[in-house]
């Protein structure tokens, strides 16, 4: 068979150098055939007998999803939601959690910006009056009232895109993420935003890992969005350490409960997703701070979909010190952690740790907002397929608890039950382990997460790093860059190939394809809702495999 496979191979292949030479089909448009059929061949299709991972009853899928039952009722009456037997032989039929998180998606009433927040967004900002605060708070009014970015931005940044496509659309060993070019552009690039560093708002957002940086020396936020994380990350971690520009922060959180009370923090979430309806980018830059802060709207705005894709090596649903951050995990293992708020740790973490831009990303104390205000948010409805490498999950736990004492081994892996547990409990969330390092391939770890509305693509170079932890492309826009493509048409028809790679259905596909083959193991599906004791034992269970 082996033998067989590979004569077809090569009498296809001589048979696309045949017609390329000759001439007989253009070889850019071969090269696009080719590739296009490779890449139905690898995600074609799951037959039709094939049930969805996520089956629940429809009593169930309304509770979850947060719809009534008679909408599931009239979406299946009409066609719109397809049925599975329960395979029990009593003849009861399920609907698939993620399919009606879809639906319900796709009937609501799309989400707009009330004049009410808004102008509770603007009150906020005029009450942001310390001196270092000011003229960047008026900026950002400015900013909000804007219909679109300047053309000029715009330009810069799909050029920055560009560069980032033509380096990383090459296979295998040869991949890379930007040209050297690409770097000098990225580095170029202005924030729109800029932060004087040496005012007490600059030193904090410095110290938080909030500040892109630009080759003239200036720093600040790229976007309207993260120019609002800043103010969320410097109000909530910010206000938690000493120092005369720790203070700042203090003030903002002022200001922000004057308008919004203690719900303040949900209500910058709001703000900052609603700017991200109205003011969208080719590509902005994310440090790993904002990352983390901004998984709330990212998971919103997957609600399109209902469904959203992150691959990690790192999970926090396993790892304590990558779901808190280090400081929390100082207090956990001390015997300090208070859990109010959420991001609340102790003087003696502040000082023991440091600040975030002093301490490895894995660690930083935003992480807390990724999973409390993201991924274990039931407010956000949609399923949240996350995916994790055993092998380095493994690794890094046995290291962490290898020089503990006894006690706080113990300590540790409570923690990491307890919040594995809170995890597997979660109906929103689809947990899937990937078994062999060979499998967690360079897509998986490229992308962070993904959407068909965005995609967070996290940096692996080097010299790109120093620059940004991440890039947000907007999908949108991704065809433009086909367009400002140099006129070889080879090129173009690559870019249009690597393109279509960057799309969600793509990435869809080989997350489904992963799961026929065995490749993922899915450890908790979605929709599932299990007991405190259930979701306990499950989680003390993969855990003990961890350390055997």
């Amino acid at each position: 068979m082996e033998d067989s496979g590979r004569q077809i191979s090569e009498a296809v292949e001589r048979l696309a150098l045949t017609l390329g030479e000759s001439g007989a089909v253009p070889i850019a448009e071969l090269v696009r055939a080719l590739e296009r059929a490779a890449e139905r061949l690898r995600t074609r299709t799951s037959p039709s007998d094939e049930v969805p991972v996520d089956l629940v009853t429809q009593a169930e899928a309304s509770r979850t999803v947060g719809v009534s039952r008679q909408a599931v009722n009239q979406w299946v009456r009409k066609g719109i939601l397809q049925t599975y037997s329960s395979g029990d032989g009593r003849g009861a039929v399920r609907v698939s959690l993620s399919e009606v998180a879809i639906a319900a998606n796709r009937h609501a009433t799309p989400t707009v910006f009330s004049p009410v927040r808004r102008r509770e967004l603007e009150q906020f900002l005029d009450l942001i009056d310390e001196a270092s605060t000011r003229q960047f708070a008026r900026e950002l009014v400015v900013a909000l009232e804007a219909d679109e970015p300047s053309s000029d931005r715009y330009a810069d940044e799909s050029r920055v895109l560009r560069e980032f496509v033509v380096a990383a659309m090459d296979t295998g060993s040869r991949q890379r993420e930007f040209t050297a070019d690409g770097v000098r552009l990225l580095s170029d690039l202005r924030p729109q935003f800029a932060i004087d560093r040496s005012s007490p708002f600059g030193r904090l957002c410095d110290s938080l890992g909030l500040l892109v940086y630009c080759s003239d020396g200036s720093a600040g936020f790229d976007s309207p969005v993260t120019a609002l994380l800043g103010l969320l990350g410097a109000s909530t971690v910010g206000s938690q350490y000493q120092g005369g520009d720790a203070t700042v922060g203090s003030s903002i959180a002022a200001a922000a409960r004057r308008v919004w009370d203690t719900d303040w923090p949900t209500r910058l979430f709001d703000a900052a997703f609603y700017t991200g309806e109205l003011h969208r980018s080719p590509l902005t830059r994310y440090t790993a701070s904002l990352t983390y802060l901004d998984n709330n709207r990212f998971l919103r705005q997957a609600q399109s979909t209902g469904v959203s894709l992150a691959y990690s090596r790192g999970p926090g649903p396993l790892l304590p010190q990558r779901f808190h951050g280090a400081p929390i995990q100082y207090d956990i293992l001390t015997g300090d952690y208070r859990g109010t708020p959420v991001w609340g740790f102790t003087p003696e973490a502040a000082a023991a740790v440091g600040r975030p831009a002093d301490i490895s990303s894995a660690v930083n104390p935003f992480r807390i907002f990724n999973y409390e205000y993201g991924l274990l948010d039931s407010s956000i409805h949609g399923i949240r397929r996350y995916c994790f490498s055993v092998p380095d999950a493994r690794k890094e736990l046995i290291d962490t608890v290898r020089p503990m004492s006894m006690t706080q081994r113990q300590v540790y892996l409570d923690s990491a039950t307890e919040t594995l547990a809170r995890t597997l409990a979660s109906p929103q969330i689809e947990l899937v382990a990937i078994d062999r390092p060979e499998d967690f391939d360079w897509w998986k770890d490229h992308i962070i997460r993904s959407s068909e509305r965005e995609i967070l693509l996290g940096l692996r170079d080097e010299r790109a790093r120093k620059i940004a932890h991440a890039l947000l492309v907007q999908t949108k826009t991704l065809p433009d860059v086909i367009e400002a493509a140099d006129s070889d048409s080879s090129l173009r028809d690559r870019l249009r190939i690597y393109v279509k790679n960057l799309e969600f259905d793509v990435i869809e596909a080989r997350y489904q394809d992963d799961l026929r083959r065995g490749v993922a193991r899915v450890i908790s599906p979605g929709g599932r809702t299990l007991d405190y004791d259930a979701s306990h034992a499950m989680a003390s269970e993969e855990l003990r495999s961890f350390l055997r």
